[in-house]
């Protein structure tokens, strides 16, 4: 399993665009390239930190080919930030996997 993390430079006043647009483009990403999903983050310094999960390094370098009806959602995106692109943060390798799927409810 391959985890990959990013970093988004948003630009300043697009925060909600963003996250709508990052929304979007990860359910695009998902439904059609075959990742496991994505968590997005926040940082201390205010930066967006998505991490996404994929079964191969291979799955992961096909999500760059996107089929012309699809690049909408993309281009969304990238309009909200100041580069136009996610900052590649790293692509890891999974060695041990022990985050559980459900969450924990405290009484």
């Amino acid at each position: 399993m391959l985890a990959v993390v990013l970093e988004f430079d948003v630009i300043e006043g697009k925060d909600k665009e963003f996250v709508a647009a990052w929304t979007e483009c990860t359910k695009t990403i998902y439904e059609n390239f075959g990742s496991l999903g994505s968590r997005l983050h926040t940082s201390e310094t205010g930066a967006y930190i998505a991490y996404a999960q994929w079964p191969s390094i291979e799955a992961y370098e096909k999500s760059g080919d996107w089929p012309e009806h699809l690049i909408n959602a993309r281009d969304k995106m990238r309009e909200t930030l100041k580069t136009g692109k996610p900052k590649l943060l790293y692509k890891l390798t999974t060695e041990i996997d022990l985050l559980k799927n459900q969450q924990h409810h405290h009484n």
